[in-house]
């Protein structure tokens, strides 16, 4: 029994050896004794899925809230260069915090995949990149053009209160309120920005977070367009609206506070825009 019972803890000995343990297997090198450098996996095609009327928004990081660097239409057919981790965005039926790299129009940024068919693709390789550091401020929902013009059409003939006060409205303050009504629609919207009574003011807190742009060129549904020649003064900024429609003929339908008097909705050209804030 003896004989049995050692011979018997031999073969386990044997067998626990050759089991696939943590350690077990030597990290394979290279020649050169280093290890294989990463691979990364050849692009994959995708579709964009949104609607007809919103756009996909290709960011400078994965987050909602970094820089728009340009619009991917619905239905768009785009090349995923990789995935990774970014900030969670929903869809209105499933989330993810899974974005594609995207090269589009020669400018290269990030698409959330719940946008995306075939961002999920398992042929798609991580990106190799750190990380971006996290954002601090609250996330924006990823229809919020859509939400920005809906809540803005609903003030639509709202005007000042009645009495001796001059500009009284219910968006802030006794003074010229087209500012003030915008940022209140931003933020009634979930696209948290300062409280601003000059327009001047927005654009360049715009400019601080890497959201201001001189001119009208990629300016879209939801974003602010600022009237004048520049920010410095009342005099050079001297309005700013929502838009609501980019129109066929290049002009923008547009809505606002302190159109005579109230809210209103209605074409304008571009001409007289010094520039826009990306919602």
């Amino acid at each position: 029994m003896a004989r049995r019972g050692a011979a018997l803890a031999v073969m386990l000995a044997a067998l626990l050896a050759g089991c696939g343990g943590p350690g077990s297997d030597p990290e394979p090198t290279s020649s050169t004794g280093s290890p294989p450098p990463t691979v990364q996996a050849p692009p994959v095609k995708g579709t964009v899925r949104t609607n007809k009327t919103t756009p996909l928004s290709l960011r400078a990081e994965p987050t909602t809230q970094s820089k728009r660097l340009a619009r991917i239409k619905h239905k768009t057919v785009i090349t995923l260069r990789c995935k990774t981790v970014g900030a969670t965005v929903s869809n209105g039926s499933r989330a993810s915090n899974v974005w594609n790299k995207v090269t589009w129009k020669k400018k290269t940024g990030y698409v959330s995949t719940v946008f995306v068919d075939g961002g999920d693709s398992a042929a798609l390789s991580v990106c190799q990149e750190a990380a971006p550091t996290p954002s601090t401020t609250p996330p924006k929902p990823a229809d919020v053009e859509q939400i920005i013009v809906t809540k803005a059409r609903s003030q639509a003939g709202v005007g000042e209160r009645k009495g001796n006060q001059k500009d009284c409205t219910p968006y802030g303050g006794c003074m010229p309120w087209d500012a003030l009504f915008a940022t209140w629609v931003w933020n009634k919207s979930g696209d948290v920005v300062p409280k601003f009574s000059f327009s001047g003011d927005l654009y360049t807190w715009g400019q601080k977070h890497n959201r201001s742009h001189p001119g009208v060129d990629g300016v879209g549904v939801g974003d602010l367009v600022l009237s004048g020649t520049g920010p410095q003064s009342p005099k050079t900024s001297t309005r700013v609206d929502i838009v609501t429609e980019v129109l066929a003929d290049g002009t923008l339908r547009v809505i606002g506070g302190n159109v005579k008097n109230k809210v209103t909705e209605r074409v304008i050209q571009t001409k007289g825009i010094y520039g826009w804030v990306d919602a």
